[in-house]
């Protein structure tokens, strides 16, 4: 391999670096980082890029792989992906920025969770270019010694530092001494895989910035916290959840996700391009100037978002017969080539049917539905008694739920 000049380390550097900050809510330290990339370029030596997960359920939506998405950039600058499986923090149960502690689970569970979880996020990272790795690989066989030498290289004061946990105790809520222990085990992490980069979201700085402390205090170069924003759901006014029925499933069939990417906000499309489409910036910068231009239409522009984020997880070619299809369902009024089947239950309720067909994130988003005539029987009367019982009758009809939203009933 031909040595490269210092002023092409120096030009490969910012290269990358361009490439890497863009859509960042922060790179901290900053100056490391562009030490890190320009030993890492100068010596051929790949950066370690860590993002962790905690298997505590199997559904992962498009907000959630906003960190494997810039993983996957580190990838393609010829950098390796680490994720860890947080098979002990899932037992401990993440507090996860709410007001009562996530319930632990079993690590049967975890495991077959995360199996689920990999097969997801690998529609995303470069399966080759990947290590996966367990937390039991390195705390399985540690004592109550190796922990409480842990706890010493900390301070309770930091920890209830933590937004969270100081947020629980100031509103009097039970905050468990184990639960402490979390922000403790992810930074350890980082001691073990040798982390250079850790990826999180803008709200796990505290946990990210852990890391470096561990690993300072075992003399190893302390990680770069990369932080990246949380993507806003279909809404554009709450970030994505599953809990509000605002976001797009990773395994959501390929025309859903594309409806669903119509739907959103015009004022959304700027975020959705950088963090759901994940563009390069100089892709980026000439789509947001043509919608702030007035140069596309912004029905033409979220079709093309639409189609981008499609192909991102199906390839491109089912992007582009995606759009096709929408296009000829509602300019043609025809229906979509393939439409989700779901084998019903006679004398089921409506309502109970939609949740369980997914169709519907929860029972009282499902009654809005009917109540407001947003569910009807294709080529047939629409459902607005919200405690009907589906009959035989039912079987092979399509039903029409929203805009976008298409079910069999076998």
């Amino acid at each position: 391999m031909t040595q490269l000049t210092d002023k092409e380390i120096d030009q490969e550097v910012e290269r990358q670096l361009s490439i890497l900050a863009f859509g960042t809510v922060e790179v901290t330290p900053l100056d490391e980082f562009k030490k890190m990339l320009r030993h890492s370029i100068a010596n051929n030596k790949p950066l370690r890029v860590k993002c962790g997960i905690d298997p505590t359920n199997t559904d992962v939506h498009i907000g959630h792989m906003v960190p494997y998405s810039k993983m996957r950039t580190f990838q393609d600058l010829g950098h390796i992906g680490v994720v860890v499986i947080g098979d002990y923090t899932a037992q401990i149960g993440d507090p996860s920025g709410k007001n009562e502690s996530r319930p632990a689970l079993t690590l049967e569970k975890v495991r077959d969770n995360a199996a689920k979880y990999m097969d997801q996020v690998y529609t995303v990272l470069d399966k080759s270019k990947t290590e996966i790795r367990y937390q039991s690989e390195w705390f399985g066989d540690k004592n109550l010694m190796d922990i409480l030498k842990w706890a010493a290289q900390t301070t309770v004061a930091k920890l209830v530092h933590h937004d969270t946990f100081k947020k629980r105790l100031e509103e009097g809520n039970a905050l468990g001494l184990h639960e402490l222990f979390y922000p403790v085990l992810q930074g350890k992490d980082s001691v073990f895989i040798k982390a250079d980069v850790e990826l999180g979201g803008s709200d796990q700085k505290f946990n990210v910035l852990m890391g470096r402390d561990y690993q300072k205090d075992e003399g190893q170069r302390p990680q770069v916290a990369m932080l990246l924003p949380l993507l806003m759901g279909t809404c554009g006014v709450n970030k994505m959840s599953k809990s509000l029925g605002n976001y797009i499933a990773v395994f959501d069939q390929p025309f859903d996700k594309f409806g669903k990417v119509m739907s959103i906000p015009d004022n959304m499309m700027a975020n959705y391009a950088q963090y759901a489409v994940g563009m390069h910036p100089q892709e980026y910068d000439v789509f947001v100037a043509d919608l702030t231009a007035e140069k596309i239409h912004p029905n033409e522009a979220k079709k093309q978002l639409a189609s981008k984020v499609v192909a991102k997880y199906h390839g491109a070619e089912v992007g582009q017969a995606m759009r096709a299809q929408f296009e000829a369902v509602f300019a043609k009024g025809q229906l979509p080539d393939e439409i989700e089947e779901f084998k019903f239950t006679v004398g089921a309720g409506l309502l109970a049917t939609m949740v369980e067909a997914k169709a519907a994130p929860s029972n009282s988003e499902a009654r809005r539905l009917v109540t407001q005539n947003a569910v009807s029987v294709v080529d047939g009367d629409k459902l607005s008694d919200p405690n009907l019982k589906l009959d035989d009758s039912f079987r092979g009809k399509v039903l029409k739920i929203g805009k976008k939203k298409f079910l069999k009933l076998i």
